[in-house]
């Protein structure tokens, strides 16, 4: 630990005059407080963090301390974005392999770097290079982009899990149980108990999931936008929207997919029921129909549990790569 602080805190402040001292200084805190802004995006809304039930300053501290840990490091992130983007591995970046969403910063660097004729970069073209901004505006402008960027990563996640709930808000109005939603203060809303039930057993899986535990992949995800997008220029792209878009759709696929088996045996209820009535007048369906409806619910409910933990463990995965890779590539 001694050794990393030497390398990237120690020297480079030893090196400096009183006079960049204050600037360097200044360009850290500008850099500092854009990283916070970024992870603040995803603390905001993701799962486990941006939930009321969080404490509102272990939440700030976990910001804080994930800054001070990322921001000394932002200029390794981008040699490292460097080679990622350099599919031949010729230590230059042409145009043609960089993604279209980053065509714009591709263009800046090129005049930055005076590389118009060649059109290439060199890795010390593209390593980060803090400056500070011309004004006010686009400073509010730039932290507008790093907010967005986190806040759509720990979007898409939430939006698999609020499948979870709608399962469970469905499950109940089925199983007449609609009519017990309570409040919930530790997420701010009315909710449905077995929506409840059902969401909480996926939070418990997305911070128990093998290999990676969701809560670490998800803040991984978060690091690595660094890579291609440093401080300053986060924006969200139209990949990333329309995969949002995306994702709203198979979070409502999946809900279906919980609740569909007791969706089905609700119908076959209802039509035995209705038969039953028709058949036997003097039987009083509704008052035999619910305790049945209810007990068969219950049990239902018993035997979904594991296919809910199923989606949480195939979606969360695949919804966190999809995000990173829509913003990175």
């Amino acid at each position: 630990m001694s050794e990393l602080l030497d390398q990237y805190v120690m020297n480079p402040i030893l090196q400096l005059a009183p006079g960049q001292l204050l600037q360097w200084a200044m360009l850290q805190f500008y850099a500092f407080t854009l990283v916070v802004v970024r992870i603040s995006g995803l603390m905001i809304i993701g799962p486990v963090f941006g939930q009321p039930i969080f404490p509102t300053n272990i939440r700030i501290l976990l910001i804080l301390s994930l800054s001070l840990l990322i921001t000394p490091t932002l200029h390794d992130q981008t040699t490292v974005g460097f080679y990622q983007l350099d599919i031949n591995q010729d230590q230059r970046l042409s145009q043609d392999e960089v993604p279209e969403h980053l065509q714009d910063r591709f263009e800046d660097l090129i005049i930055t770097s005076g590389r118009q004729a060649t059109r290439e970069l060199t890795v010390n073209d593209y390593r980060f290079v803090t400056r500070m901004p011309n004004s006010l505006l686009d400073y509010a402008w730039s932290i507008l982009g790093e907010l967005t960027l986190g806040f759509s990563l720990g979007l898409g996640v939430y939006i698999i899990l609020l499948s979870l709930q709608m399962a469970g808000q469905m499950i109940d109005q089925q199983a007449g149980m609609a009519l017990g939603e309570v409040f919930n203060p530790g997420f701010d809303m009315n909710a449905s108990l077995s929506g409840q039930y059902l969401y909480f057993i996926g939070i418990t899986v997305f911070l128990l999931m093998e290999p990676v535990n969701g809560h670490l992949l998800m803040l991984s995800s978060l690091i690595d936008t660094f890579q291609v997008f440093p401080v300053g220029e986060g924006i969200v792209s139209t990949n990333t929207l329309d995969l949002l878009q995306t994702l709203m759709h198979q979070s409502l696929v999946l809900s279906i997919k919980v609740a569909a088996p007791l969706l089905a045996i609700s119908a076959l209820i209802s039509i035995s029921m209705g038969y039953l009535g028709h058949t036997v007048p003097q039987i009083n369906v509704l008052v035999i129909g619910f305790p049945i409806r209810a007990m068969i619910s219950l049990i239902v409910l018993v035997f979904t549990l594991s296919g809910a933990a199923d989606i949480v463990v195939e979606s969360i995965p695949s919804a966190i790569d999809q995000l990173s890779r829509s913003a990175v590539l």
